[in-house]
């Protein structure tokens, strides 16, 4: 009897870092720790792939654009009008890299693409729907609502957060059976638990005071600095947790509160899931992936600042499920936590709506769907790349070998 032959996924997601990045790492491990046997992966930046020095810079000019005109992220986005009228654009910059995808595939020789992010899921997509690649395409969306721009009947499998990420998809013509409610996939580590006061003792905090954990995502977005301000001048202020992520500068900014004795600041780091078990609440943006990881282990959020289109979307839903409040205004942060801290029950109320929506077994259904994908496409690849490969050189090689 012969063996199965192993399947080589490549995860591609569209910036270095951040939460895109994130999901399609924990999903990996996930494949790793259950079917290493049968699944190989890896990972690809698509911008820095296809444009070393320019994908930087795009990914500059995207942080640029949320820091000081928002409103035209939330112009852009989801914007059925703007989409239709950019697809011609959007396919010709699939088609003038398709020699450069061409080659990293060829390196790679992949029997699937995942992708954490609508812009490589898209050129993929496009690439299919001109019959240059027959490899099955599956698109795992990493917040709670799902835009325009994810909508192609090329891709095979989806994943998604809950039931209104469906509904959204199929009304916009996607078959249901392409569609799997899975949750957004999160690292395995945040469902291991250490009980409160292990975690503040790992982390040298006093066990007895309260803790925020103040965070903006891999990249450190958003007012942090402010926000530290606003609690620190509480009478009573909690212990704090901040978290700076990538962003050198808010370090910089946050270099006056590094001796204070109840302040603790962290760059970029792996300590994250110890610090949710020991924080009371987490002040943050809601990014899908930090949001899973919170509603994972029961903390409650004040959400500060989402970025207008998907984290204004993901606040809207935390918020209509009790899991999070909205702080509107950064200068009333420091009594919206106040007001937490000293109505514990609250808290307790808001920690159990969190539990309600949480998905920690998010990667491993979402492994379970991929591969159930893979197996059902199987005989249909292999019988799409006999017919590809008796064709003339002409035809791109983007196919199962």
């Amino acid at each position: 009897m012969t063996s199965m032959p192993e399947e080589r996924v490549l995860f591609l997601y569209a910036a270095p870092d951040g939460g895109h990045k994130e999901c399609a790492d924990s999903v990996r491990k996930t494949f790793k720790y259950y079917y290493s046997s049968a699944m190989h992966t890896e990972g690809r930046d698509t911008i820095t792939c296809l444009y070393p020095v320019l994908g930087s810079f795009v990914a500059k000019m995207y942080l640029e654009i949320l820091r000081y005109t928002p409103q035209i992220w939330n112009f852009l986005y989801d914007n059925r009008n703007i989409e239709e009228i950019t697809r011609e654009f959007r396919e010709l910059f699939s088609l003038l890299n398709a020699s450069k995808l061409d080659s990293m595939f060829r390196e790679y020789r992949p029997t699937a693409f995942v992708c954490t992010h609508a812009l490589p899921c898209e050129i993929m997509a496009n690439l299919k729907r001109r019959g240059k690649c027959n490899i099955p395409l599956i698109g795992i969306v990493t917040d709670y609502a799902v835009h325009s721009y994810w909508v192609h009947h090329e891709i095979d499998l989806y994943i998604v957060a809950n039931h209104k990420a469906r509904e959204t998809l199929v009304a916009r013509g996607i078959p249901i059976h392409k569609i799997k409610v899975c949750g957004i996939p999160t690292d395995p580590a945040f469902n291991l638990r250490l009980p409160r006061k292990d975690a503040r003792k790992r982390l040298s905090l006093d066990e007895k005071k309260p803790v925020v954990l103040i965070m903006g995502g891999a990249r450190g977005i958003g007012p942090i600095t402010e926000i530290t301000q606003r609690i620190l001048y509480l009478k009573h202020a909690p212990q704090l947790i901040i978290v700076t992520g990538t962003n050198k500068e808010l370090w910089k900014d946050l270099r006056p509160y590094h001796k204070l004795k109840n302040v603790h600041i962290y760059g970029y780091t792996r300590l994250i899931p110890i610090m949710m078990d020991a924080a009371d609440i987490l002040v943050t943006k809601p990014g899908g992936i930090t949001s899973s990881e919170a509603l994972i282990k029961k903390l409650p959020m004040i959400l500060v600042n989402p970025i207008p289109g998907q984290e204004a979307r993901n606040a809207r839903y935390l918020i209509k499920h009790g899991a999070a409040i909205r702080a509107k205004e950064v200068w009333k942060l420091g009594e919206t936590v106040k007001n937490l801290l000293s109505h514990p029950e609250r808290l307790k109320k808001i920690s159990e709506k969190a539990g309600n929506i949480a998905t920690p077994n998010a990667s491993r259904e979402c492994c379970k769907e991929i591969l159930n994908t893979l197996n059902s496409l199987k005989i249909k690849n292999e019988y799409i790349f006999s017919k590809f490969s008796s064709q003339s050189d002409n035809v791109s090689v983007l196919t199962q070998t």
